[in-house]
């Protein structure tokens, strides 16, 4: 909208072609959504599982103190990053059915600023992700340099 100051703003019309794509997109990302939803339940009951075993460990026999809960709080912190892409695509799949059918367009913009927030949370995971990589690269190239050294 900023980019068209001055401008008159265009008006998109959808086909009946592309409200069938739609519409199955749709399908498709409510199936994909609720079964992340299902995953991120089965990570919650993993990650009080993995916690509750590492406690049961006679803690003489664990590296560190407090593994299990550091186990379960990874688990929990791993799945709170996970459930807002799966939220966001979530909300698309619900605000563009309610679009399709009531033919509005209030509903199907705001389908699509959830499919927006959906793909920009995974492509600065996926940013943030290769940088990690890389920089686990580069150190484990200047230890196994060092090592090779000595």
């Amino acid at each position: 909208m900023q980019e068209q100051e001055g401008r008159e703003a265009k008006s998109i019309e959808f086909t009946a072609e592309s409200v069938i794509y739609l519409n199955e997109t749709r399908k498709w990302t409510i199936f994909l959504s609720i079964l992340g939803f299902i995953f991120l339940g089965l990570l919650v009951v993993a990650s009080l599982f993995m916690s509750t075993i590492y406690n049961l460990i006679v803690p003489g026999e664990m590296p560190f103190p407090g593994m299990g809960a550091g186990v379960g709080i990874f688990y929990l912190l791993m799945g709170l990053l996970y459930f807002f892409p799966i939220y966001y695509l979530y909300k698309f799949s619900t605000y563009s059915k309610k679009a399709i059918y009531n033919e509005d367009k209030d509903q199907l913009s705001l389908a699509f600023r959830y499919l927006k927030s959906h793909y920009k949370f995974i492509g600065v995971f996926t940013i943030v992700m290769l940088s990690i990589y890389i920089l686990i690269f580069l150190v484990a190239l200047v230890v196994g340099g060092f090592a090779g050294i000595m």
